[in-house]
């Protein structure tokens, strides 16, 4: 009798748990295909505290309008980094803001990493993330996992000056190269060499080897950039001492040669022997010149 009781008891508990083996088992997919999440990284390779730019595609499959916001300060986005197999926690909390998604559709949500992950060291990194529900107590809808490379860049020219409104502080320029991605790309760095901390790596655009980008600085101890962007084109950018990019204008290659930079007594920078490249101005042209071709040819009697 007692042998009977335990079986049945046995029997009855296994089958217990079956069940709820096999809700769960039925309500991950379910649950799994209500928000499909996409992690999209920039480009493949950054060199050090160069902007690590993410897009975030969350689509909404719930089949209603979703919003999505921090509760009880748990954020409803965050990020899972590692690198070497060992995490990367974050150095502070960004609050993202709600973002709100109709039904059946897609909405983007663009973030630099650096803003929350400290991601100055050289090496290889994995980053992915994860979506919170309104009300879930779980961890998430999780995306793709997305490698980067954080490296550090070819110093082109460099120099150190000091600060107007600061006597103590200390600043370094410089011009740095980087061909991780295939094209050769150009970067401003500044840093504070008086406490050793970094203030901004200011991203210039794609380059061309022909001619060495170059350097000088103004009467206000601003760096001017001149470097090649085509064959006949060159552009100059104008970065303060904090780190702030002024200023970027191009130049075509001129009847006396290729454009420079030329500082006049007052302090000024200018570029001479170039000719100021107006993209507007060049559209124009372009469109007299298509329009023209695209006249009837005359008919003559």
């Amino acid at each position: 009798m007692d042998a009977d009781m335990t079986i049945r008891q046995f029997l009855k508990h296994t089958a217990a748990i079956f069940c709820a083996i096999v809700t769960i088992a039925a309500a991950i997919p379910e649950a799994s295909a209500q928000l499909a999440v996409r992690l999209e990284l920039s480009k493949s390779s950054y060199i050090i505290n160069e902007p690590v730019k993410a897009i975030i595609y969350i689509t909404n499959h719930t089949g209603r309008e979703l919003t999505l916001s921090n509760q009880n300060g748990r954020p409803w986005l965050d990020f899972n980094i590692s690198s070497r197999g060992r995490p990367v926690y974050p150095a502070r909390r960004i609050n993202y803001g709600a973002a709100i998604i109709p039904a059946g559709q897609t909405v983007a949500r663009s973030v630099s990493l650096n803003v929350s992950y400290a991601l100055e060291k050289m090496g290889n990194y994995t980053s992915q993330a994860y979506i919170q529900m309104p009300g879930s107590s779980t961890d998430g809808f999780a995306s793709n996992r997305a490698h980067f490379t954080v490296t550090k860049g070819r110093v082109e020219w460099s120099q150190r000056v000091g600060v107007p409104d600061a006597p103590d502080e200390i600043r370094e320029y410089e011009l740095l190269t980087f061909t991780g991605n295939r094209a050769m790309e150009l970067f401003a760095h500044v840093t504070s060499t008086t406490r050793g901390q970094e203030i901004a790596t200011i991203p210039l655009g794609k380059i061309i080897s022909f001619r060495k980008p170059t350097g000088t600085l103004d009467g206000a101890n601003n760096l001017h950039a001149l470097y090649q962007v085509k064959p006949d084109m060159f552009g100059h950018s104008c970065i303060t001492p904090s780190g702030v990019l002024k200023f970027t204008t191009f130049h075509k290659r001129g009847s006396s040669g290729d454009p420079r930079l030329m500082t006049f007594a007052d302090g000024e920078v200018r570029i001479a022997g170039g000719v100021l490249f107006d993209p507007v101005a060049e559209e124009e042209a372009r469109k007299k010149v298509r329009n023209a071709s695209e006249r009837p040819p005359f008919i003559y009697n």
